[in-house]
């Protein structure tokens, strides 16, 4: 391959990255965004990073079966009466539930259906971060010095 054919080939590739990353786009990137499925039993994805401030939401599309979105630690919940002997409480298929997340950290959460706390069965986590400030490339330090000459 030619050094011209290469470079070429290379940026290709790198913008391709770029776009399958959702460059710009935040933890969450473009594809999907800020939202869970809850199929077959499970939340898709199963651990999501987004930013403080964030919305995220979670749709149930597990057919008959039903769910709800509750945080281990009790901070939000989809549907507080929902119970396996109250499913008429729970989140039906096509239901959405919403929250933002207004903080750092790590938010376990599972269906009361057919999960429990501490990542048993249908369960998911919420990662969120503060992202770094706008206009710098290298994190909250900036780019390195330059060097003297």
């Amino acid at each position: 391959m030619r050094k011209g054919t290469a470079k070429l080939v290379g940026t290709a590739m790198a913008a391709g990255a770029l776009l399958a990353l959702g460059a710009g786009q935040g933890p969450a990137g473009a594809a999907g965004g800020r939202n869970v499925s809850i199929q077959q039993h499970q939340f898709n994805p199963r651990e999501l990073t987004v930013n403080v401030g964030d919305e995220v939401t979670w749709t149930n599309r597990d057919g008959e079966q039903v769910h709800s979105v509750t945080a281990d630690d009790g901070s939000f919940d989809s549907n507080p009466d929902c119970s396996a002997g109250n499913p008429k409480a729970c989140m039906a298929n096509h239901d959405t539930f919403k929250h933002t997340f207004g903080g750092e950290g790590r938010f376990p959460y599972f269906s009361k259906t057919w999960g429990g706390p501490g990542g048993q069965g249908t369960s998911g986590v919420i990662v969120v971060v503060t992202p770094p400030p706008k206009g710098t490339k290298n994190g909250p330090g900036g780019p390195p010095p330059k060097k003297s000459s």
